[in-house]
């Protein structure tokens, strides 16, 4: 079981590494004022990176996090409190 291990942490790095390009190439594009469909169309490789070196269930557990962090972002930026949200803590 512990030569299990070293190849489990690598699958792992690999995962995060793949969403950190993936999140990096949206906020990228998402920066230059191009749509969220535009953004996705122009990472449509890192994505399929990140398809293919995680789980579906991590994939879709990072997008969902990543997308509300966003959300968050922008209430900021418009001016509410998010502290007093109980909706929005984490």
């Amino acid at each position: 079981m512990a030569k299990e291990e070293p190849s489990l942490k690598s699958e792992r790095r690999k995962c995060y590494e793949a969403r950190d390009k993936y999140v990096e190439c949206i906020d990228k594009f998402l920066a230059q004022g191009k749509s969220e469909k535009e953004s996705e169309k122009a990472c449509r490789a890192e994505r399929n990176n990140f398809d293919g070196n995680c789980p579906t269930s991590w994939v879709n557990h990072f997008i969902r996090k990543y997308q509300f962090e966003r959300y968050k972002k922008t209430l900021a930026e418009q001016g509410v409190n998010i502290a007093d949200q109980n909706a929005l803590s984490d």
